[in-house]
């Protein structure tokens, strides 16, 4: 399969994440994508490109002027700074009140991210860009033919972005961003097989009706993002019905895990799409450390399988995974799967 790689992501290393109180070890760091790239090289079959540069207009099909600019000039100013001042920001207050207005950098940190996960450094706008011209590479590919089936390799991921809040280690939308690419040339279908919710797909298509997000994922219940993916989410205007989120319990394993997936393929079928996106997440295997199903390696080839059976053109995207040691077999198996 022809694996498009975002070269920047290395540009983009948080030192850690603020959780509770406290700076702990970041889970989504350079090694992620690095150790795919190894499990996919071993395994034999791919070949590895990297994509021309997207132009910052391109992220704007799918993301606010505002925030792309406040990304942009944030990382600019880290990269300018010296001496003690922080070469990290993390938002600590976030808006609150009717109509909340934010002017200041404290204050925009939290306007355009919504959690506490999700650092800016000198390198993140970079790395970010970086993906969404891998991801646009990718829906450029097969919006024209050339291919039927391409794979997004990058970090950091994308599914968690909003229209204008970077969260969930998430900066630019790549899953979106090949979406309104390929709606161009007719209906979008986006399945988001990640453990956690697809809030950002969710949130920028909403009240379409032109694309289809599907998200299958732990129940926000008890799982992040918390404040989306319950089921009566069902998109508003032209977008109702156009929504389906479909949550699990705790402890989820392959016998609970394939009727729910099969529910979401029926629904993609019946929307009658000309092209996929798979957002696809490693971290609902059974050693992930943030994700809390059973699913065994041995499953990810199968998974992928039944979603072949749409034979629809499909741009893969990158999402999250984040045990080292099982994340590129994970992805090796899952493109086994979806191969013809």
């Amino acid at each position: 399969m022809r694996v498009i790689l975002n070269t920047k992501h290395d540009a983009h290393i948080p030192p850690g994440e603020f959780e509770n109180g406290e700076i702990i070890p970041c889970y989504e760091r350079p090694e992620r994508l690095t150790t795919i790239r190894t499990a996919l090289e071993v395994a034999g079959g791919h070949t590895f490109e990297e994509p021309p540069a997207c132009s910052e207009e391109a992220v704007l099909t799918v993301h606010n002027p505002g925030y792309v600019a406040y990304l942009r000039e944030t990382a600019a100013e880290i990269r300018r700074s010296r001496g003690s001042t922080p070469k990290v920001q993390w938002p600590t207050v976030f808006p609150y009140g009717v109509n909340p207005r934010a002017t200041g950098n404290r204050a925009l940190r939290g306007h355009y991210c919504f959690d506490t996960y999700t650092p800016i450094l000198g390198g993140t706008f970079a790395a970010a860009l970086g993906g969404a011209s891998a991801a646009l590479h990718a829906a450029e590919l097969v919006a024209s033919g050339a291919e039927r089936q391409v794979y997004v390799l990058t970090r950091p991921p994308g599914h968690h972005a909003e229209r204008e809040r970077c969260g969930g280690y998430c900066y630019f939308n790549h899953a979106a961003l090949v979406a309104e690419r390929l709606a161009k040339l007719g209906r979008v279908a986006i399945l988001d097989i990640d453990v956690h919710h697809g809030n950002g797909a969710q949130h920028i298509f909403y009240e379409r009706g032109d694309v289809l997000t599907v998200s299958v994922h732990g129940d926000p219940a008890g799982l992040y993002p918390f404040f989306s993916g319950y089921a009566d989410e069902t998109g508003t205007g032209a977008g109702l019905g156009a929504n389906v989120n479909v949550p699990l319990p705790p402890g989820t394993g392959v016998k609970e895990y394939r009727p729910a997936l099969a529910e979401s393929l029926d629904a993609v079928r019946k929307f009658v799409p000309t092209f996929l996106v798979l957002a696809f997440g490693a971290d609902a295997h059974e050693l992930d450390p943030l994700g809390g199903f059973k699913l065994p390696l041995g499953y990810y080839r199968e998974m992928t399988a039944v979603v072949r059976e749409l034979g629809l053109p499909t741009v893969v995207t990158q999402e999250g995974g984040y045990n080292l040691d099982v994340i590129g077999n994970c992805v090796v198996e899952a493109l086994k799967g979806l191969e013809l």
